[in-house]
């Protein structure tokens, strides 16, 4: 039997939540914050991808010989922790703006950033996860 590694990178985002593993369209398991889990698969190609609820990760092919072991590694949005902590400062300065000063010009910076965030929760939602061979060179 083929293994498969799967490592989750520690994130913020859906840091409370498990993410499905699936291997050719079959949950095999799931996968905490910052956790490394390894499953067994019979040998040859198969597709894997990742979800959590209605969001996921593009299907990944990959060819699996006897006794072969692949690492992946499963992480949210690539610039998620940048895009959250961007979009609050932008919300708090907003706020700030608009009560203190009554400026409320700010929430024009806020409508490009709620669409990207309604393009990953729609359209992108198979992109919402990433999925990438690790390659281990020794």
């Amino acid at each position: 039997m083929a293994k498969i590694i799967i490592k989750r990178s520690n994130e913020y985002a859906n840091k409370m939540r498990a993410i499905k593993i699936l291997v050719d369209g079959k949950e095999i398991g799931s996968v905490a914050d910052g956790e490394i889990k390894e499953f067994t698969t019979p040998e040859g190609e198969h597709k894997i991808e990742a979800k959590i609820d209605w969001c996921g990760s593009p299907e990944m092919l990959i060819n699996l010989k006897t006794n072969d072991t692949k690492t992946l590694e499963l992480s949210c949005l690539k610039y998620s922790k940048q895009l959250f902590g961007f979009i609050s400062a932008v919300i708090l300065l907003h706020f700030v703006l608009s009560f203190a000063f009554n400026f409320y010009y700010t929430s024009v910076v806020l409508i490009p950033l709620f669409l990207t965030l309604v393009y990953f929760l729609t359209i992108g939602r198979k992109k919402y996860l990433t999925l990438r061979e690790i390659n281990h060179r020794v």
